[in-house]
């Protein structure tokens, strides 16, 4: 019997990978589109949302091409995309504004003003909210234009369907959740807010529409063939990891980073909890804005002459040439915070390079950036079992920067934890999606499923001589921002 697929896309800041998927969960082929960021402002971040559609088109066509399948084979689409972007139409569905990305820090003074009328620090310039306030007070004619905020999943959905529907994972109107629906509603109220232009709920695993002809002209598919709601990337990943279940928490490193931990219900005033069944939420514990964009720029800027020689293999370089330099690399410290970053760090904290001696070379610096977003990390692993009195048995980690051997090393001995990385670490996010379609066109019950079919690569024990040092190291690493603080806001006004 001939073979059917799927088609699952991970829409992200840098790109947009599509992955043709058979019913097994098999990857059978990947393309990848990327597009560019847009920073008209300091501390403004937007993207050209045409910029997605076109990505999603002519990556759709190079993997179905290399596949070797016609678009007939293909069984059901779903998209997984970055989460919290801001995309205003009119009422003939005009695109009114770039979208405001979730990396976008624009509306701190909506977030303060927000925050004030809640009595709480709860929002901060980067949130949803804030940024639909800053639209309405400081764009009121594109507010007053706008019919409908769309964020990049339903714009794309929308694209492809011709339906406007905002997908639960991706929803800050509505959820499943009593308790977070409160707290959406105190926060819609205090931002005072038209709820008209915002699309209604779909499920992840729901049908939206069909292909139409117009769409299936531009993206290479058969029209008629089913759309589901699909998800936000980290439900994606958490999906894709194998890490669905409550307790389970992973990392992710991509562009961004992150851990997180799903619970049967996440608790009210937590704007970093994100619903994705109806039963069970995701708590995202922390993060840091620039992961692997960190990583990047440090192979950019040190390693300049070697990526230009040895484009494609100068992760590996870079990983093999890294791996004699020491624990804490010689007491060097580093920050990930090139866009700021999450609390507990300082809003307009940056970059730091702490400690630097002769006898630091550029592995040192490099080395001392991965560690850095270790620390991160470990500081909000160290908040959870601080709130909840529960020890962390072992972390799944998944992303692109999940292949270094080095770094995944590295990550066990700071968080002192057992690090988990599964097979293809870097296409999770797509085949969790994947699963979005598996579950609507019913070759599977639940997301339960995916859980047993996950396979480990590797795994990574914490080596107990580096203990001491990461521990040191660590303490210094938190004092950095409070201790900094005064002079990021001087120099970051």
């Amino acid at each position: 019997m001939e073979k059917s697929y799927v088609l699952s896309y991970d829409v992200g800041t840098s790109g947009v990978k599509t992955v043709v998927v058979d019913f097994e969960g098999n990857v059978a082929s990947i393309a990848v589109s990327n597009y560019g960021l847009l920073t008209p402002q300091p501390g403004w971040a937007e993207q050209k949302p045409d910029d997605y559609w076109n990505g999603v088109c002519t990556s759709t066509k190079q993997a179905l091409k290399q596949a070797g399948i016609s678009p007939s084979k293909i069984k059901g689409v779903a998209f997984g995309t970055q989460w919290k972007g801001i995309i205003p139409l009119d009422d003939q569905d005009r695109v009114l504004h770039n979208n405001i990305i979730w990396l976008d820090n624009r509306a701190g003074k909506q977030a303060e003003k927000i925050n004030q009328k809640l009595k709480g620090d709860f929002l901060r310039g980067d949130d949803y909210w804030p940024k639909i306030l800053w639209f309405k007070e400081e764009s009121p004619d594109i507010y007053e234009k706008t019919k409908t905020f769309l964020e990049v999943n339903a714009f794309l959905k929308f694209k492809a369907t011709g339906e406007k529907a905002v997908d639960l994972t991706n929803n800050f109107v509505t959820t499943s959740n009593p308790e977070l629906q409160a707290f959406y509603a105190e926060i819609r109220a205090a931002a005072d807010v038209d709820l008209g232009k915002f699309p209604p709920l779909v499920m992840t695993t729901e049908k939206v529409g069909s292909i139409t002809a117009k769409a299936a002209a531009e993206v290479g598919l058969l029209e008629g063939t089913p759309v589901f709601g699909g998800c936000g990337d980290i439900p994606a990943i958490t999906i894709g990891s194998g890490r669905s279940s409550p307790d389970d928490i992973h990392i992710y490193l991509g562009s961004s980073g992150w851990m997180a931990v799903v619970s049967r219900r996440g608790t009210a005033q937590e704007p970093l909890c994100v619903t994705f069944e109806k039963d069970k939420d995701i708590r995202l514990l922390g993060g840091t804005k620039a992961a692997c964009m960190s990583f990047n720029w440090a192979i950019d800027q040190f390693y300049r002459s070697e990526k230009g020689e040895n484009k494609e293999g100068i992760f590996e370089y870079v990983n093999k040439d890294i791996q004699e330099v020491p624990a804490g690399s010689g007491n060097l410290l580093a920050t990930p915070w090139y866009y700021g970053d999450f609390p507990p760090i300082a809003p307009s904290a940056r970059t730091v390079f702490l400690n630097i001696t002769g006898l630091h070379d550029r592995r040192h610096l490099v080395h001392a950036v991965l560690e850095g977003i270790c620390y991160q990390l470990r500081w909000y692993a160290d908040i959870y079992n601080e709130q909840t009195g529960k020890s962390i048995g072992s972390i799944r980690t998944v992303g692109g920067g999940a292949n270094g051997d080095h770094w995944m090393q590295t990550l066990a001995d700071v968080l002192r934890v057992p690090i988990e990385v599964p097979e293809n670490p870097s296409h999770v996010g797509a085949l969790g999606t994947a699963y979005c379609s598996f579950i609507g066109l019913g070759l599977c019950s639940d997301f339960a499923e995916v859980k047993r079919k996950v396979r480990i690569k590797t795994k990574f024990e914490p080596q107990i001589k580096n203990a001491k040092t990461y521990d040191e190291l660590f303490g210094h690493y938190k004092g950095i921002s409070p201790m900094l603080e005064p002079f990021f806001n001087t120099l970051n006004k």
